[in-house]
């Protein structure tokens, strides 16, 4: 091809713009603003891998805990429920008896349209876990042994007791509206030759010698406790205890019950715990209490504004005080009376106004017992010591008992 052909040549570095300093500084700067915006994208890019990385990871792990721990308490209730509940279970597969499928709790509750009322302090346990574990923690529950249950309601507490066939299971229970299902309990367990008695009165009446007259079988108290009697009610049974009667004609008839998680801990409460109050006293006299769990107040239906404590109460072989019950109570109660002063303040009381200073510091001299102690120091011990001195006063000034601090003013016959 010859030049001529070839048309004319172009002189790039003539005829291209030519950029002021200005220009190049503003090109460069959007230069720099899209290397930016890059960089920022790929940092976030890079965020986004290992936030999903980490979120899958955990997924993964918490995943694979569920799996192992659901296998582990597998593992664990096979190894240990057989040595534990050996004799129930041999029980059991040795009749070759169990009880027939039922409907859950719920189903009832919802089929007979039971609902709980307020004013009986009613919250149904619909967990049968829950109920087993009740159950569990009141101990062997031999085939010759009698159980009384308080307030079985639907029968939640009632289906774990059967299960553990004791000879005879007495049903205490005020609402007569439960009736028709614990009437079916009842005739699930005739196959067992459990013998299933409903009364319908208030436990508080409930005349334990009247339907359980033979002592030669042991006999459990078990009881998912209405909240408005359950401090009443074991303060009503120790006396019994003390004075041994009612169910208490033997020493061997625990008590596992259920109360506020706040009632439970001052049943239980030591010596020093801002929780120690009168009736901490009361139960370690004549028993020893142990709280044995706590259950979240959303396992029961309605839910309580409180969680709950199951307390297994067992009477002492031999009690820490020979004194009658009323006495004991009654120097217990005024010692507690003012828990946050000195225990001489409550403990005087007792006593009427003429000689009050004098008398007072004579018995805490007379039971060794220092009077500026809060009364949640006090031990059991201190407190009965306190409450042998107020009775061998008693005895020198018989008309001091009748004595009420807080009645008008009147003289001592």
């Amino acid at each position: 091809m010859s030049a001529s052909e070839q048309g004319p040549k172009i002189k790039y570095g003539e005829t291209a713009p030519k950029l002021d300093k200005a220009q190049l500084q503003f090109m460069k700067l959007i230069e720099e603003q899209n290397l930016d915006r890059v960089q920022k994208l790929k940092r976030v890019r890079r965020n986004n891998l290992l936030t999903a990385g980490a979120l899958g990871f955990s997924v993964l792990a918490i995943y694979g805990y569920s799996i192992f721990s659901v296998q582990q308490e597998k593992f664990l209730d096979d190894f240990e429920e057989p040595k534990k509940m050996s004799q129930a279970s041999a029980r059991i597969l040795s009749s070759g008896m169990r009880l027939p499928p039922l409907p859950s709790i719920r189903d009832l509750v919802k089929l007979y349209k039971l609902q709980a009322m307020k004013q009986l302090s009613q919250n149904f346990l619909m967990d049968e876990r829950l109920t087993d574990k009740i159950v569990k923690s009141a101990g062997r529950i031999d085939n010759n042994d009698i159980v009384l249950e308080v307030g079985p309601g639907p029968g939640g507490i009632t289906r774990s007791i059967l299960r553990r066939q004791p000879q005879r299971l007495l049903l205490v229970e005020k609402d007569a509206r439960f009736t028709e299902t614990l009437q079916l309990l009842r005739e699930c367990a005739r196959p067992l030759d459990i013998e299933v008695e409903i009364y319908h009165e208030d436990i508080l009446r409930f005349n334990i010698e009247q339907h359980v007259p033979d002592t030669t079988q042991r006999l459990h108290l078990i009881g998912n406790l209405p909240f408005a009697i359950s401090t009443r009610l074991l303060i009503n049974w120790f006396d019994d205890l003390s004075r041994r009667r009612g169910a208490f004609r033997r020493n061997d008839t625990c008590m596992t019950l259920t109360f506020q998680k706040e009632v439970a801990e001052r049943i239980c409460a030591q010596v020093g715990s801002e929780q120690r109050c009168r009736l901490s006293v009361m139960s370690q006299i004549w028993t020893e209490p142990v709280l044995k769990f706590i259950i979240p107040g959303k396992a029961f239906v309605p839910k309580p504004q409180v969680d709950v404590g199951v307390v297994k109460v067992i009477p002492l072989k031999r009690p820490k005080t020979e004194l009658p019950f009323p006495l004991v109570e009654r120097v217990v109660r005024h010692i507690f009376s003012m828990r946050q002063k000195y225990c001489r303040r409550g403990y005087s009381t007792l006593l009427p106004l003429e000689g009050r200073e004098e008398t007072t510091q004579a018995l805490f001299q007379r039971a060794d017992v220092k009077d500026t102690m809060r009364p949640f120091e006090l031990s059991v011990a201190e407190c009965l010591r306190l409450a042998d001195a107020y009775a061998e006063h008693l005895v020198a000034h018989p008309e001091v008992a009748k004595y009420d601090y807080r009645a008008p003013k009147q003289a001592l016959n």
